[in-house]
């Protein structure tokens, strides 16, 4: 007998139907799948089995018996967890308080027993070979680090069915390859694992079997072996994988942005022209980030950039004179620092562009409206109107806006940290296209990205962190995956960075 099986499930919102007559079955001790393009439903899906919201019809079994779960916390006492793409962590809280919120261990008086909770966090992080310390606050891990505190607090859940929501989006190798060993060890115990990904490859390392859905509806369930990614890209988008274009010339007397990167180990100085696309490599805790902000006005102590447009200094001592100065940073966390979550799809998209797109200094909502609709058109958004609260979309979807946010505001230096981070492989060779084509009409790009293949199909150059430096530096037609990696990891480079 399946242990979870959902049968003609459907879930309207406004008359929108977000899933149709859904049926498929998942057993005990398998790495299930669940894949498809942004907007196809998985979402809703996930929301409606672990009780954030309740379906419009159809019906969901667990162990032959049918269920409702009324909230999350019915679906986590019966035994299912979620551990979602985005945060819901208590960033001044330590990582102890963080896993177990609201379940922390008490003394006979009813105070928080402090030993016993360190100890049981302990065991845990252990047991799953997560290397956290229980103490440090929150707030201050790297975004890779805080997902580890997501998926540990999800284990002392999951009893029975635990489900992932682009789990590995902002780990890296090492971390990617234990969390494989932890779902592994955890589907041999008999526990079923519901595993979201776009990342196509790591479904068919890790998943038994997939069920992949396009437009609401569940296309099919097969097993994973056997499965190539032409066959999985056909039933999610109904048509193959396109290419991405290869990069366009870049002129050679095309205006340079220089830049000086000072930190506690020195000054580096980097370059780009404009129309040229610099991908930037590195494991996680490398120090793109941090060089990224810096560039974009938000520097962190010990890290700062000078930049100069053909020997003329740019301000950059805050995010809006970065702007004003024609930078514009992609955030790789839309949730903490992209999105306004409650506005609307307009509000969002112009938050940046409000100064250009007044009347002497009185907002023009018609303009506003016009030209954040023209902007969405053309990143080919989905969904329903424009007063919809962005929160209420897709990650791919709102990664969009939030391109289009940075584009209103017509960046001569875009920078975009993980461009394509949760999005699906339809959405993403959109943005590819876009950006080749901002590129081309004479925009620099600083793309980083932890997918290798993505800064290998995008770059005219690619550079390669390794703790907070530039160690090494390739064209693309001399670049290969094994070298960025051997320099992302601390190795000698075909070619360091001079």
């Amino acid at each position: 007998m399946p242990l979870i099986e959902v049968s003609n499930l459907s879930k309207r919102y406004s008359g929108v139907a977000a899933l149709r007559d859904v049926t498929f079955s998942a057993e005990s001790g398998e790495i299930h799948a669940i894949i498809g393009a942004n907007g196809a439903g998985k979402s809703t899906l996930m929301n409606l089995l672990s009780g954030v919201t309740q379906p419009s019809g159809g019906t969901i079994s667990l162990d032959g018996k049918a269920v409702r779960f009324s909230s999350p916390q019915a679906a986590q006492a019966a035994g299912i967890a979620t551990v979602y793409q985005e945060f819901s962590l208590v960033p001044q809280l330590s990582v102890a308080r963080n896993i177990f919120l609201g379940r922390e261990p008490r003394s006979r008086f009813g105070l928080l027993d402090r030993a016993r909770l360190a100890a049981d966090t302990r065991d845990l992080l252990e047991r799953y070979s997560i290397a956290l310390d229980p103490a440090q606050e929150v707030g201050s891990l790297s975004v890779a680090e805080q997902q580890m505190v997501e998926i540990a607090r999800a284990l002392t859940y999951a009893s029975r069915v635990l489900i992932l929501d682009e789990p590995t989006a902002v780990l890296s190798l090492t971390e990617q390859e234990n969390l494989f060993s932890i779902m592994r060890r955890l589907r041999d115990s008999g526990l079923l694992i519901l595993f979201v990904s776009h990342r196509l490859e790591e479904v068919r390392r890790i998943s038994d079997r997939m069920t992949v859905f396009r437009d609401g509806r569940n296309m099919d369930t097969r097993p994973t072996p056997g499965m190539t990614i032409a066959d999985v890209v056909q039933l999610m988008i109904g048509r193959t994988q396109s290419v991405p274009p290869a990069p366009h010339l870049v002129p050679p007397d095309a205006e340079r942005y220089t830049i000086d990167y000072a930190t506690g180990q020195g000054v580096q100085r980097i370059d780009i022209r404009r129309g040229e696309i610099l991908g930037i490599a590195g494991l996680v805790g490398a120090g793109r980030t941090t060089f990224a902000r810096a560039l974009a006005g938000n520097p962190v102590p010990g890290a700062s950039v000078v930049a100069q447009v053909n020997g003329a200094a740019l301000a950059l001592g805050t995010p809006q004179e970065a702007i004003r100065s024609g930078i514009v940073y992609l955030t790789e966390d839309r949730k903490r620092d992209g999105i306004f979550a409650g506005l609307d799809l307009v509000a969002n998209t112009t938050a940046s562009a409000l100064s250009d797109l007044a009347w002497r200094g009185i907002r023009n909502r018609r303009t506003e409206r016009v030209r954040s609709r023209a902007m969405l058109e053309r990143l080919q958004l989905v969904a329903a109107s424009l007063d919809l609260p962005i929160g209420k979309l897709s990650g791919g979807n709102q990664q969009k806006v939030v391109l289009a946010r940075a584009l209103l505001t017509r960046p001569q230096l875009l920078i975009c940290d993980e461009p394509t981070r949760g999005v699906d492989v339809g959405a993403k060779a959109e943005i590819y296209d876009l950006l080749c084509g901002i590129a081309a009409e004479g925009a620099a790009i600083l793309v980083i990205s932890s997918e290798t293949e993505e800064l290998l199909a995008l770059s005219h150059r690619i550079l390669t962190m390794h703790n907070r430096r530039f160690v090494a530096e390739m064209p693309v037609d001399q670049a290969n995956e094994n070298d960025i990696l051997l320099a992302a990891s601390g190795g000698t480079p075909a070619k360091e960075f001079s």
